[in-house]
């Protein structure tokens, strides 16, 4: 840690307390009433933002894309760096990435829209969706998948490890025709979920979320992608959003070995094979954004978000926090790091992208912005208590 992130850090806990201390100075019950869709953040705030948050990536060395905003106000969006080796194409604000267990937030929203809609409840259980020839499955409910408070195991080992289900895994993705194999692809590896069972142990898998897409397409009538891409992508039109499938993803750099990467959608299913509705989806910092000022803002319906979601297991690449009024999540797909913190209570949203991994850490980058913005935002929203 350089000296000027040691300050800023310095700073930016000096005016978290004197944030705090000016709370106190308010009665809980104003703070409460504060509708904070009245706040608009001033060109010069988001002048003295936008200096910070690019000192910080700078400092940071990050490379990709950066996507912030408050309410319905967008406040900040730029890139940084290349996604290729000879430095020939700069990375955009549209520029897409694998966004890996950010996928999750999206497939839990449309399980809540078609609660919302009556076409599911939350109460089903699964034997309503999947044979019960693998196992006993009527203990578990949709719910029980969302909040992750059962988890079924990971179905991966058991594909690698049988040669013949390997073999056939492979025909599968290697068609010139993949997309032809999908629904089998899907099959297959619901079969090995459910074979492999679950625990009531409150682990989060991609297990889970992988069940619930198949759920969305029973509950839809339609398929998983047809459904998300009609009712949520074209909805807030996220123009450059798509799957697994569709589209290149960019090329990647790992920092510690040196070595650049691209991954078409083969290698990438291959290595991963939980795309579809837990990790199929390819967007921007900029489109996720927008899904996220959506759900903070309703614009997708009154789904009770905040409350019900709980998203992939905690580890060494990818992780999900919730406390109080926020929730976290970031992930790591080979090169490609996604990274979103969402406060459901003042309406900020940061975002990042990142075809880089190796030397800085995409959350410990996206918590530092978080900060940064936390207490700016504070700090207009005591002046506007103060002015009212």
């Amino acid at each position: 840690m350089n000296n000027k992130t040691f300050k800023r850090i310095l700073c930016a806990a000096a005016a978290i307390i004197i944030t705090a201390s000016a709370f106190t100075g308010c009665t809980k019950s104003k703070i409460k009433s504060v509708d904070v869709n009245s706040i608009t953040v001033s060109d010069s705030d988001i002048s003295k933002i936008e200096t910070e948050v690019d000192d910080t990536l700078r400092e940071n060395e990050f490379v990709g894309s950066a996507a912030i905003s408050m309410n319905e106000q967008d406040i900040y969006s730029k890139s940084f760096g290349y996604y290729d080796a000879i430095k020939q194409h700069k990375i955009k604000s549209t520029s897409a990435f694998d966004i890996g267990t950010m996928t999750e937030c999206v497939t839990g929203a449309a399980v809540l829209m078609l609660e919302k809609s009556g076409k599911l409840s939350l109460d089903d259980t699964l034997d309503k969706y999947f044979s019960s020839k693998y196992g006993d499955i009527t203990g578990v409910t949709v719910e029980d998948l969302l909040s992750s408070s059962v988890s079924f195991g990971a179905y991966r080992a058991e594909i690698y490890s049988n040669a013949a289900e390997y073999d056939r895994y492979k025909m599968y993705l290697q068609s010139k025709n993949s997309d032809k194999y999908s629904s089998k692809i899907n099959n297959m590896i619901v079969e090995h979920i459910l074979k492999h069972g679950y625990n009531k142990k409150e682990k989060a898998t991609v297990s889970n979320y992988f069940l619930l897409g198949k759920i969305i397409t029973k509950a839809a009538g339609v398929g998983y992608r047809e459904y998300v891409r009609e009712n949520i992508l074209d909805e807030l039109g996220l123009k450059h959003t798509y799957f697994t499938s569709s589209k290149q993803k960019l090329a990647g750099y790992d920092m510690n070995n040196k070595v650049w990467h691209r991954f078409t959608e083969y290698s990438s299913a291959l290595n991963f094979g939980f795309m579809y509705s837990a990790s199929g989806i390819i967007s921007c910092s900029k489109d996720m954004n927008e899904f996220f000022k959506a759900i903070v803002n309703g614009r997708l319906g009154d789904i009770d978000y905040m409350k019900r979601i709980k998203l992939a297991a905690s580890n060494k690449y990818c992780g999900f926090t919730r406390d109080g009024n926020n929730i976290s999540v970031s992930s790591r797909i080979a090169v490609h790091c996604s990274y979103a913190h969402i406060n459901f209570e003042t309406k900020e949203i940061v975002s990042m992208m990142s075809n880089r991994v190796g030397k800085t850490d995409i959350k410990n980058t996206g918590d530092e912005l978080y900060k940064i913005i936390s207490s700016k935002i504070n700090g207009i929203i005591i002046s506007y208590i103060k002015k009212s």
